[in-house]
């Protein structure tokens, strides 16, 4: 299948969201696994930041930063081990789908 806009060629298009439509299975561990990453990159750039100041990041931050890559660790060993079945799921979520529209020119069909 083309993920492409018929009209413009776009490759920004989306699946217009149907009630009775299958639903892709979202593994837990991914749910984990971004807000770690947001929350590792914040705790990594404040302790940039106080570097850079001078002062010193302190026991609590330094102990934070490493609870959270040990997080962001686990989760992502936990979804690589089932990013397979992952994909599997997203692909027939992506063939499945009907409706379609053009994010660039608002562009709607159907497949």
């Amino acid at each position: 299948m083309n993920y492409r806009c018929p009209k413009c060629q776009s490759t920004k298009i989306m699946p217009v969201a149907s009630a009775a439509g299958p639903r892709p299975n979202i593994p837990k561990s991914l749910l984990v696994l971004v807000p770690s990453i947001l929350l590792l990159v914040v705790l990594v750039l404040i302790s940039i930041v106080f570097l850079v100041i001078g002062k010193d990041a302190g026991m609590i931050l330094q102990s934070a930063t490493i609870i959270v890559f040990l997080i962001c660790l686990v989760s992502g060993v936990l979804f690589w081990r089932v990013l397979p079945d992952f994909k599997i799921t997203m692909q027939n979520f992506m063939q499945d789908q009907k409706q379609w529209k053009c994010r660039q020119c608002n562009n709607e069909w159907q497949n």
